[in-house]
């Protein structure tokens, strides 16, 4: 069934509902996320290397970063807050201590969704044809070089064609100085206090790397070349625990069909459908577990297909 059949089935009081912004869900979701990171933090600063707790809370707070990135996502979309300016504010709140500036991902976002899997699409859509240049990948190492090259074009005034107002450039400018204000603070606190700030941001901020392209490589990869979102966009169900920390980003069929639903409303637009989005994977695992036998089997066809637990 296509999408539009699909669209036509699902109630408009529905969708509007959900497409409200809750101030107070935000609120509550915001301050348990970062008690997480903050007993992460706890953990990490009293065990330190000892038994690797500081190496694995380091990559779980990654994860938690990593989610940050989401919350600024619903921000870009307004509907993390009700008003225009909350989530402009909000945006560059979630997306600055990723070192992200908000309106260039914003922007660029927008995009994506125009082009989705096609010509013009601000995502990369690499193919891996090694095991090897997959693990690579999931360093991060090339992700944070493309963000610290992005963070110097944009102090030079070079910006992506999205970013292409007078407007559009005063809000870029206004997130680098924003990022550079923070990195100010957290290497003024680092001379301080090393161990805390290694164990407290920079170990955490450097696995957020690795976490966001484990978590965001099953979005769409495989699926390039089709307009069509039920033929190039993936939902992952995925857990309570990783849904909760991801603001719900694993559903990304959903927000991709309907990009208006506020983000915590998504597993609820997920049941709410009337024919499930016919490409879908159970966990994150599990695909990461499938594209690692494609590769080797050198044979990734099998990825453009729908789930068979759907």
């Amino acid at each position: 069934m296509s999408a539009t059949t699909a669209e036509r089935r699902l109630d408009t009081a529905l969708l509007r509902r959900l497409a409200t912004a809750s101030r107070r869900r935000v609120a509550v979701r915001s301050i348990l996320v970062l008690a997480v990171y903050t007993a992460g933090v706890a953990l990490s600063l009293h065990f330190g290397f000892a038994y690797g707790v500081a190496l694995v809370s380091s990559v779980v707070l990654g994860t938690v970063l990593a989610g940050f990135l989401n919350a600024a996502h619903d921000c870009l979309h307004r509907s993390h807050l009700r008003s225009k300016r909350g989530n402009r504010i909000m945006g560059a709140v979630w997306s600055t201590p990723l070192l992200v500036n908000f309106s260039v991902y914003r922007y660029q976002h927008l995009v994506h969704h125009r082009f989705t899997a096609v010509e013009g699409d601000t995502e990369s859509h690499r193919t891996y044809t090694t095991v090897r240049s997959y693990l690579y990948a999931l360093t991060g190492i090339a992700l944070w070089r493309h963000t610290l090259t992005g963070l110097l074009e944009s102090s030079r005034g070079t910006f992506p064609p999205s970013v292409g107002t007078e407007e559009r450039r005063r809000e870029a400018r206004q997130d680098d100085l924003a990022i550079a204000g923070w990195l100010v603070l957290m290497v003024a606190l680092t001379v301080l206090f090393p161990r805390e700030l290694l164990l407290a941001y920079w170990l955490p901020l450097y696995f957020s790397g690795p976490a966001i392209i484990f978590l965001a490589l099953p979005e769409h990869y495989g699926l390039y070349g089709s307009p069509e979102v039920t033929r190039n966009t993936r939902t992952v169900r995925s857990n309570p625990v990783t849904r909760f920390l991801l603001w719900n980003a694993n559903y990304h069929a959903e927000h991709h069909r309907y990009p208006a639903v506020a983000t915590l409303n998504l597993h609820a637009l997920h049941q709410a459908m009337p024919v499930p989005h016919p490409i879908q994977e159970k966990s994150y695992l599990r695909f990461h577990a499938k594209l690692v036998k494609a590769i080797s089997a050198q044979d990734q066809s099998s990825l453009k297909g729908p789930d068979s637990d759907v």
